[in-house]
């Protein structure tokens, strides 16, 4: 029940220095009060940042003598969960603690234990939080390393939610418009015009369908961007991947098509977990049908690349390379996520090249997407563009509408505007307690 005042030890686990325990609810200053020996502590609260206080637990239920502790009060609305919430502070002993719920738990039966995520459940059908955020303080929790961290923190920072913002904001003007024209029919209500109703379709279609290949391609189990190697047959790619790897991982010959099927391998670039990938050569013309089908897949590697290394022993480039020569003209069509690397530097520590690559990485605009958020975003990204899709081949305004209701209900689950009991499930049930 959210009217229940939830109480749970947010410290972790075993001995420390200090422990805490957070209360949130309309019970948490009155129970607070039952063991705070100064009771006018949580009045100065509001004030101040920590005041000073002792614990005094019920003898009844305890023998321990007075403690000190620190209490932290945040008034309803301005706390992580968005009701009145108590943190104690004090010292990290589990006997301790587990003594002071005990006494907590006792003082009013509308105080029970929280259960897993149930604070920033709260803090999500507050409004203090998006549902991307939410899951990016679970990623927080989970880091493994640094890289994790940041990816966790630029998503809790709203980097998924910022760019549905506006096509949502957009195609939701746009269906408040069009409905008002069909219920009020009789009024002077000035209607949506055909011609305005379908730019605003394509261009909602079109960023919705950029963003849906953004994260795609990426790896969701694993949620690592892709680093391609790319070029023409035997300029040094696998010779590359071999030092980016540190070890021969892949067949190194004088011979053009030496490698057929695509290599991969998962490295730490500058901090950066990725998955590189070595491709077959591309060239003007296949040598057989096995280079042909080769040739294919690295073309497809490359559509779903983050980064694409072009590998070439005749760089710089000239005007006359881009316009003439076929696998040039596929690579400055993809020049945004482009990185062109002269093979024949074999000297070359690489530290230049990993320092390009990491740079465009990090200004990517979906790094930074954690895998369960990236297969969220991704389902309902193509449910909403296949809605705006429909509307654009109809000429009933009230089927268009209805698509188009769809198409703002999808985006909503992204951020949590549009939930079910069944997501907010899936997604809290992996907090721990105290979260």
């Amino acid at each position: 029940m959210l009217t229940d005042t939830i109480i749970a030890r947010a410290s972790a686990p075993g001995s420390a220095i200090r422990g805490i325990l957070r209360i949130s609810g309309p019970r948490a200053v009155f129970v607070t009060k039952t063991i705070a020996e100064v009771p006018d502590a949580l009045r100065l609260a509001q004030l101040a940042n920590c005041v000073d206080t002792r614990i005094v637990l019920p003898p009844q239920l305890s023998t321990l003598p007075p403690f000190p502790a620190k209490l932290l009060l945040w008034q309803e609305g301005h706390s992580y969960t968005g009701d009145e919430t108590v943190e104690i502070h004090t010292i990290g002993s589990p006997v301790l603690l587990d003594a002071m719920m005990t006494a907590l738990l006792s003082a009013s039966e509308e105080v029970r234990l929280a259960k897993p995520g149930e604070f920033t459940l709260r803090a999500f059908l507050s409004g203090r939080l998006d549902l991307s955020q939410a899951e990016a303080v679970l990623g927080v929790i989970d880091a493994a390393d640094n890289a994790d961290l940041k990816t966790a923190l630029r998503q809790l920072a709203g980097n998924v939610s910022a760019p549905l913002s506006t096509v949502r904001t957009l195609l939701f003007d746009t269906l408040a418009q069009l409905e008002a024209s069909l219920d009020f029919a009789d009024e002077e209500i000035p209607a949506i015009s055909e011609r305005t109703l379908q730019r605003t379709l394509s261009e909602a279609f079109e960023q919705i369908e950029q963003l849906r290949q953004k994260i795609a391609h990426r790896g969701i189990a694993e949620g690592k961007p892709k680093i391609v190697l790319a070029g023409p047959p035997n300029v040094g790619k696998s010779t590359l991947f071999n030092k980016l790897v540190q070890k021969d991982a892949a067949l190194v010959s004088p011979h053009a098509g030496t490698t057929r099927d695509y290599l991969e391998a998962e490295i730490d670039l500058d901090g950066i977990p990725v998955v590189l990938i070595d491709t077959a050569g591309i060239g003007d013309a296949a040598l057989d049908e096995l280079d042909e089908s080769a040739q294919t897949m690295a073309q497809e590697l490359l559509e779903s690349a983050d980064v694409i290394i072009y590998c070439d022993e005749n760089l710089p480039l000239t005007k006359a390379r881009h316009e003439g020569d076929f696998p040039l003209r596929t690579f400055v069509s993809l020049c945004e996520k482009t990185i062109f690397f002269h093979t024949k530097t074999s000297n070359d520590p690489l530290e230049s090249l990993i320092k390009d690559v990491s740079a465009l990485l990090r200004r990517s605009p979906d790094y930074g997407l954690l895998p369960n958020t990236a297969l969220r975003c991704r389902e309902a990204l193509i449910a909403a563009g296949e809605s705006l899709n429909r509307a654009q081949s109809l000429s009933d305004a009230s089927l268009i509408a209805l698509e188009l209701r769809n198409a703002v209900n999808q985006l909503g689950l992204i951020d949590g505007t549009v939930h079910t009991e069944d997501i907010l499930d899936n997604i809290f049930s992996r907090f721990c307690i105290g979260k």
